[in-house]
């Protein structure tokens, strides 16, 4: 795109020869380049080097604006920043949010901006339909008479310290309105926390939980949080954040006290909070009783008075246990370690089954990224695939994350077959729509659908999950499963007398206790754990995948290669393998499904006798 003098196109950042280009702009205009979706630059001809103006997108909000000294005469803002927002509609943006200096305000105001929030170093403003004055509305229809306050939370995921701190805030004001973080940058999608949070809010009837927006804690008013990071724009963004809560936020829902927990691990969330003390009009802080246990009585202080300016900040400190903090960052490096019992003692009932369909994620990310692999998708390679490729099968597991939430959630009471079932085929059907009709996961999907629900149940009702009961709960539900007509898998079965998925399923899994899960422990900081379990189970299991593929042949030929590779094991003894496998057409995809399936079992199971 061009103009007469200059011309405007997009710099791929990925490309690091560009990356630097724009880096050195930008420093030269005291900026820093920030995460970005998209950047745009203007020059004076196609083949230019010198960036005259340059500005991204993350998202729907315009960051990283500037222009050169030497060009700023020539009107290429008001070029590039409609350039932004043409880019941004196209994308479907109806509300378009520009991150920038002060000094910047007029121009922006100029392309149809309004002021959102404003600090000393930058201000938000915003374009489009929609957008503030809409969310206000949404607020002001849930604003309830009374001393009220509130708590922007983020709950990734939400544990008993999260009820504690609700709970707490709860006792001191009339109405608590708990504002839930909407950026899906957390480890747990937005519609999961949102959920979370009401299911842990249960019984509190003055808690109120709202939408969240683009208007608190988000990457348009907060973007270092998603970080994790403190630099010499976190002040500025808390700045602004806070600014749009006590003027656009507090006053719809007649806030005068926010509420937040102490933090004593987390340096960012902790210069959150001492910026509300400072930056609130009202800086008043509540005292908690040392033992910490959830009945406790806030001792009387300036908090639990009359507010004396319009907002107080009240800092509740965390919830213990066993003489440590609980922290949401101590739960997530449990689930990191696949160890769902550790979890546990961190969460309250309801959140249990989001930490099941979380590890469930886990496992079938870990069979993804398990390279190299023989005959299969991984990082390097597709393997036997002509159809599939990593960021196809990578996106399939994001598809099928809301249904193991939908498969945990539901059987968390009890397990019911046919609801198993039908949310199933809902699930095999969001993947073939992500993946072009491309079978990615069917048969991890049947496996990991099961146990997922199995696991869910029981954890949920005994916050236990032993293997003679898990097996039980699976066999049940397999029970009542109807036979598979029209698949490879039960083609292969019929042609070759093999057992199969379904088979497998109703007598819950006997090689994976037996032999595949002791094995699997067995190499616990073996760096190649999961590629060796890969081929111990191809050793042992009548892969119908192979049998569609290759006959009784193939199978008896990757049976062979992967006990060989086995008893002499190498990193390049699987590449090399791989291309065995890839020259004879021979995918061991019931093996890897299963690799899946021990992975997870091995995260939720207390035992395995």
């Amino acid at each position: 795109m061009c103009d007469n003098r200059h011309y405007i196109s997009e710099a791929p950042l990925s490309l690091n020869s560009v990356r630097r280009r724009v880096e050195a702009f930008l420093a030269a205009n005291g900026l820093r380049l920030a995460p970005l979706d998209r950047y745009v630059v203007v020059t004076r001809d196609e083949d230019g080097d010198e960036i005259l103006a340059g500005g991204g997108l993350d998202g729907n909000v315009i960051k990283c604006v500037a222009v050169s000294e030497s060009a700023r005469s020539e009107g290429l803002m008001n070029i590039l920043v409609s350039r932004l927002i043409v880019i941004a509609r196209e994308e479907g943006r109806d509300s378009v949010k520009a991150f920038t200096k002060p000094e910047n305000e007029g121009i922006f105001k100029s392309l149809g901006f309004g002021l959102l929030a404003s600090a000393p170093k930058a201000i938000l403003m915003e374009n489009g339909r929609g957008g503030l004055p809409e969310y206000k509305k949404y607020l002001a229809s849930l604003a309830r008479p009374g001393r009220n306050g509130a708590i922007v939370m983020n709950a990734n995921p939400f544990t008993k310290g999260h009820r504690y701190l609700v709970e707490q805030a709860a006792s001191l004001v009339d109405n608590l309105y708990v504002i839930v973080v909407r950026e899906n940058r957390s480890r747990f999608p937005y519609v999961e926390r949102k959920a979370m949070i009401e299911a842990g809010c249960t019984g509190l009837d003055n808690v109120v939980v709202c939408e969240g927006s683009d208007y608190a804690i988000s990457a348009a008013t907060f973007p270092t949080y998603f970080l994790k990071k403190l630099d010499d724009a976190t002040d500025t963004q808390i700045a602004l954040d806070l600014d749009l809560f006590v003027n656009h936020i507090a006053q719809p829902l007649g806030v005068t006290v926010r509420f937040a927990g102490s933090e004593p691990e987390d340096a960012l969330t902790r210069r959150y909070n001492e910026l509300m003390a400072e930056i609130l009009p009202g800086t008043s802080v509540a005292v908690v009783r040392q033992d910490h246990q959830p009945d406790s009585e806030l001792v009387e202080g300036s908090a639990v008075r009359q507010a004396r300016r319009p907002i107080d900040f009240v800092e509740i400190p965390r919830l213990e246990q066993n003489g440590n903090p609980i922290s949401a960052t101590s739960l997530r490096r449990a689930l990191d370690k696949g160890n769902l019992k550790e979890a546990m003692e961190y969460i309250p009932k309801s959140t249990v089954p989001y930490l099941v369909a979380d590890l469930a994620e886990r496992a079938l990310r870990l069979e993804l990224d398990t390279t190299p692999k023989p005959g299969l998708v991984d990082r390097q390679d597709n393997g036997a695939h002509k159809d599939m490729d990593y960021a196809l099968m990578s996106k399939s597991i994001s598809a099928l994350r809301p249904y193991l939430t939908r498969l945990a959630v539901e059987s968390a009471k009890d397990i019911d077959p046919a609801k198993i079932r039908e949310i199933g085929i809902e699930a095999e059907k969001a993947m073939l729509k992500a993946t072009g009709g491309v079978n990615t996961h069917k048969g991890a999907l049947f496996c990991i659908g099961l146990s997922v629900a199995a696991a869910s149940c029981l954890a949920c009702s005994t916050r236990a999950v032993e293997a003679y009961s898990f097996k039980e709960l699976v066999s049940r539900a397999a029970s009542e499963i109807p036979s598979a007509r029209g698949t490879h898998g039960a083609e292969a079965k019929r042609s070759f007398k093999a057992v199969g998925a379904l088979e497998n399923a109703r007598a819950a899994y006997p090689e994976l206790f037996t032999d595949w899960l002791p094995y699997y422990r067995s190499l616990e900081g073996d760096p190649f754990r999961c590629h060796k379990t890969l081929l111990h189970i191809m050793t042992t299991l009548d892969d119908t995948n192979i049998l569609h593929r290759r006959g009784a042949e193939g199978l008896a030929h990757a049976e062979a290669e992967a006990a060989r590779l086995l008893e002499d094991f190498s990193e390049s003894g699987l590449s090399s393998l791989n291309k065995d496998f890839i020259r004879e057409n021979i995918s061991p995809g019931g093996s890897a499904d299963m690799l899946s399936l021990t992975i997870f079992i091995e995260s939720i199971i207390n035992n395995i006798h």
